[in-house]
This record gives structure tokens, C-alpha cells and sequence, in this order.
């Protein structure tokens, strides 16, 4: 084995990783829509899961010493859900 051989550079089987472009591609409209219908389906299973929880344990959470009260986990399972659900909606839009 010659050094030329050895330090020559090579073609790559990654070209059309190289061209900036090549991420640009877009998607077909079967995975958008199963992939926005699967978050816009998790945010609603989790908003009302997790309020659903949260009414049962209710006493459990204002008897309890955490600093976490009612009110802020209530609106921790809502901007959870809000979260999920937009980008469910961001996934269908771009």
C-alpha cells in the first residue's frame, strides 16, 4: 500500500449529507398525520389523566407540607398538556 493511497481523500457514501439541503426534505402527509394525531392524543390523555388524579388526591395535597399545592400542579399538568397538544399542531402545520 502506497502513503498516497493512504492520506488521498475518498469519495464518501455520505454525499447528500454534505449538501446543506438534503435535511430540507419534507414529509409524506401519513406521518404527519399520525405523528400530530399522536400528540394532540397525548396531551388530552394527559390533561385528563392527570386532572383525574389530581381530584382524588385533592385532601392528600392540601394536608401534605410540600410547597407544591394544589393550584401549582394542577397548572403543572396543564402546561404539560398545552405543550403536547401544540406541538401536536405545530407537527401537522410544518
Amino acid at each position: 500500500m502506497v502513503l498516497t493511497e493512504l492520506f488521498s481523500p475518498k469519495k464518501s457514501t455520505f454525499d447528500e449529507f454534505e449538501d446543506p439541503k438534503a435535511f430540507e426534505k419534507e414529509d409524506c402527509l401519513s406521518c404527519r398525520v399520525l405523528g400530530s394525531t399522536a400528540l394532540v392524543s397525548l396531551g388530552g390523555y394527559t390533561y385528563y389523566s392527570g386532572m383525574q388524579q389530581l381530584k382524588q388526591q385533592r385532601k392528600v395535597i392540601e394536608l401534605s407540607k410540600s410547597k407544591y399545592k394544589y393550584g401549582s400542579r394542577q397548572l403543572g399538568i396543564v402546561s404539560l398538556s398545552a405543550t403536547l397538544f401544540g406541538l401536536g399542531i405545530y407537527r401537522m402545520v410544518n
